[in-house]
């Protein structure tokens, strides 16, 4: 699977301060893909010069992660 990160910064919830997409590449399922998107998504802020962020996306993948017993590599 190939994915991209589209990623937004706002104060808020309306004024965009910045936007990026940024190609991930072939990632193994959606939960590394997720994770991927959120360190960019870190880094962005970061490189931004913001000290405070909040991110947002897919939880529901993250929390069946975390749920299933199946060990991972």
């Amino acid at each position: 699977m190939t994915a991209t990160a589209g990623i937004i910064i706002k104060i808020h919830e309306c004024l965009v301060m910045g936007a990026f997409t940024y190609p991930l590449g072939r990632t193994g399922d959606s939960t590394i893909a997720e994770a991927k998107a959120c360190l960019q998504a870190v880094i962005f802020g970061e490189e931004m010069g913001f000290r405070d962020l909040v991110i947002e996306g897919d939880a529901l993948i993250v929390i069946k992660k975390l749920k299933s017993d199946s060990t991972d590599r």
